[in-house]
C-alpha cells in the first residue's frame, strides 16, 4: 500500500444520515501475509478509570503534531481519556499501582497513537471536503445527555451551559462523527462470499512431514582448525597502542609530529587528547588479531601497513571506520597464528560464524545429503545412524506466516499452524518458501534436498498428503473476516505513523516528565 496519507471519500451531499460510498482499494490484494498486527481503533471518547500522574503539574504536554497540530495531554482532552480507557483495561487484568510503571509507556503510548489516529482521519475527511450539516449537528446536540431531563431535551439545562460546555460538546459530536465515517468507509468493506471460500480452500490441501536436522553448531573443531591454518594471517596477533582524535585529519597529523619532535609522549598524548576507551592507558591496547583491527580500518591494506610496524616504530595516521583519525605504535613483533591454544581456535569459530556462515551451512549441507541419498526408505535409518532425531510435523497447510486473528482480545490460529509447539529445529519454517516448497511439491515417500532453516542444515520427508475435512476448516468462514479487518487497520496505521505530517516526540516528553504515581506521592 502506497505510503501517503489516504484520502477519505468526498461527501457529495450534506450529511443527513450514513454515507454508502466504500473504499475497497484500502485491502492490498495479497491472501497471504508475513506479518499481522491487529489495532483496536476506538470510534468514541473514552472515559472512566484513573491514571497515575504525568507529572506536569496539571500543564498541558504536546508529545507530537500532526499537520501542525499538536497531539496533547491535558485535563479532558482525548489522549487523556484513552489513558483512562486503557488504564482500566489493565486493572480487569490485574493491573495496580505497584505495577503500573511497568505498563505506564505502553498506556501513554497507546493513547498518543490512538489520539494521533483520530487527529488524521478527521483532518483526512476535512481535507476531502467532508462535513456535517448544522441541523444535523444541533438535532445531535439536543439528544446529548447533559441537556436531557427526564429523557427529553431540557432548554433549561442548555440555557445554564456555558458558551464554551456548548460548543465542546457540538465539536466533539461533528469530531466523533467525521471519525466513525471515515473508518467506516475506509474500513467498512467486508470480503466477498467467493473470497472466504477460496481462502477456506487453501486451508484443505495439508502435508505430514518427518524431518532430521544438522545443527550448524556441530561444525567440528577439526574443520575449524582447518579453516584457521588456511587463513592463519587473519589471526596473527598485533600488539600496538594507538591514539585517536576526532577533531580532523590535520589536527591528528599535528600531534603525531609533535611527538616525532619529542615534544610531547605518545603516552602523555594519548592521555591529553585521545578519545577512545584507551586513553587513560597511554594508548596502550593489547593484543588484537589481524582481522580486528582490519575492520577498524578502511582497507585491508592499511591493516597490513600496521603489521608491517617493527617495535617502537609510528604508523602515519588513517581514516578509521568509525570516522575518526588514528595512529599506532608498534609494541611488540607481530606473532603468527597459534591454533593449538583454545582460545584462539575459539576465536576461529567465533570469526567464522560472524564472517563466513557459508562455511558452516555448507558443511552441514554436505552431511545432510548423506539422508537425501537414503531416500523415503531408507531415510529413519540414516538419521538415526547420524545421531539425529526423527520428528514429524502436521498437517498442516500452506499456511504462509502461521497466520492468526484477534478477536475479542483473545488471539487464534486461522490455518493449522506449520511449526507446531516444541519444534524448534523447524522455527522460521512458516515463512520458509524452499521448506513449504518441499513439503508441497514432492509427493508422498519421497526426500527433500537439504535446505538451511535458523540454525540447521534441515532434510525432510513427506509422510502424507490428505484434504482436511470440512468440520476443521468451517471456523475459517468466521476468522477471515476479522483476519481482512485488522489487516486494513494495520496499514491505516502505518500509514498515519509514517506519514511526513506526523512529527513524533513522544520518548522525549514521556521520559522528561512522567513519574510512576508512589514516587508522585512521596515528592
Amino acid at each position: 500500500m502506497a505510503s501517503q496519507t489516504p484520502k477519505a471519500p468526498v461527501k457529495s451531499e450534506p450529511r443527513e444520515s450514513k454515507r454508502g460510498i466504500k473504499n475497497p482499494g484500502i485491502y492490498a490484494g495479497t491472501i497471504v501475509v508475513l506479518v499481522i498486527v491487529v489495532i483496536a481503533f476506538v470510534f468514541v471518547p473514552m472515559g472512566g478509570g484513573s491514571g497515575s500522574a504525568i507529572s506536569g503539574n496539571g500543564r498541558t504536554l504536546s508529545f507530537g503534531t500532526y499537520a501542525g497540530k499538536p497531539i496533547e495531554y491535558s485535563q479532558g482532552s482525548y489522549m487523556a481519556l484513552q489513558v483512562r480507557d486503557l488504564n482500566d483495561r489493565l486493572r480487569q487484568q490485574g493491573l495496580n499501582e505497584e505495577n503500573y510503571q511497568l505498563f505506564a509507556y505502553q498506556v501513554y503510548r497507546g493513547a498518543f497513537e490512538r489520539t494521533l489516529l483520530r487527529m488524521a482521519a478527521i483532518d483526512s475527511v476535512r481535507n476531502s471536503g467532508g462535513s456535517v450539516t448544522e441541523s444535523w449537528l444541533d438535532t445531535k446536540v439536543a439528544e446529548n445527555a447533559a441537556f436531557q431531563e427526564n429523557g427529553k431535551f431540557s432548554a433549561q439545562k442548555y440555557h445554564d451551559a456555558t458558551l464554551a460546555e456548548k460548543l465542546s460538546i457540538r465539536n466533539q459530536i461533528r469530531d466523533d462523527t467525521l471519525y466513525q465515517e471515515y473508518f467506516s468507509d475506509v474500513l467498512g468493506v467486508s470480503p466477498s462470499t467467493k473470497e472466504i471460500a477460496f481462502v477456506k480452500d487453501m486451508a484443505k490441501e495439508t502435508r505430514t512431514v518427518e524431518y532430521a536436522a544438522y545443527p550448524l553448531s556441530g561444525f567440528p573443531d577439526a574443520e575449524v582448525a582447518a579453516w584457521g591454518k588456511a587463513h592463519a594471517d587473519l589471526f596473527r596477533t598485533l600488539t600496538l597502542s594507538r591514539v585517536t582524535i576526532a577533531s580532523s585529519e590535520a589536527d591528528a597529523k599535528k600531534l603525531l609530529k609533535n611527538i616525532q619532535d619529542k615534544k610531547t609522549t605518545f603516552e602523555a598524548a594519548a592521555k591529553a587528547s585521545s578519545k577512545d576507551a584507551y586513553a587513560q592507558k597511554g594508548g596502550a591496547e593489547g593484543p588484537k588479531y589481524f582481522n580486528e583491527l582490519a575492520k577498524e580500518l578502511p582497507g585491508k591494506d592499511d591493516a597490513e601497513k600496521l603489521a608491517a610496524l617493527k617495535t617502537g616504530e609510528l604508523s602515519p595516521v588513517f581514516k578509521t571506520s568509525a570516522g575518526a583519525w588514528s595512529f599506532f605504535r608498534a609494541e611488540a613483533a607481530v606473532a603468527p597464528a597459534d591454533l593449538s591454544q583454545a582460545a584462539a581456535l575459539a576465536s576461529v569459530r567465533d570469526y567464522i560464524t560472524r564472517n563466513e556462515r557459508g562455511v558452516v551451512e555448507d558443511w552441514a549441507i554436505a552431511k545432510a545429503k548423506e539422508l537425501t541419498a537414503a531416500g523415503g526408505a531408507g531415510f529413519v535409518a540414516a538419521a538415526k545412524k547420524a545421531g539425529l532425531a526423527v520428528k514429524s510435523a502436521g498437517p498442516f497447510p500452506i499456511n504462509y506466516g502461521d497466520l492468526t486473528v484477534s478477536i475479542y482480545g483473545q488471539s487464534a490460529p486461522m490455518f493449522k499452524n506449520v511449526v507446531p509447539e516444541g519444534s524448534a529445529e523447524l522455527s522460521g519454517a512458516s515463512t520458509n518458501e524452499k521448506f513449504l516448497t518441499a513439503a508441497f511439491s514432492l509427493a508422498p515417500g519421497s526426500v527433500s534436498e537439504p535446505l538451511i532453516l535458523g540454525e540447521n542444515a534441515l532434510v525432510l520427508k513427506v509422510k502424507e498428503a490428505s484434504s482436511a475435512k470440512d468440520d476443521e476448516t468451517g471456523a475459517i468462514a468466521f476468522y477471515y473476516p476479522y483476519f481482512y479487518q485488522s489487516k486494513g487497520s494495520a496499514e491505516v496505521r502505518d500509514i498515519f505513523i509514517k506519514s511526513p505530517a506526523f512529527k513524533d516526540d513522544f520518548s522525549n516528553i514521556f521520559f522528561k516528565y512522567f513519574q510512576p504515581a508512589a514516587t508522585t506521592k512521596t515528592n
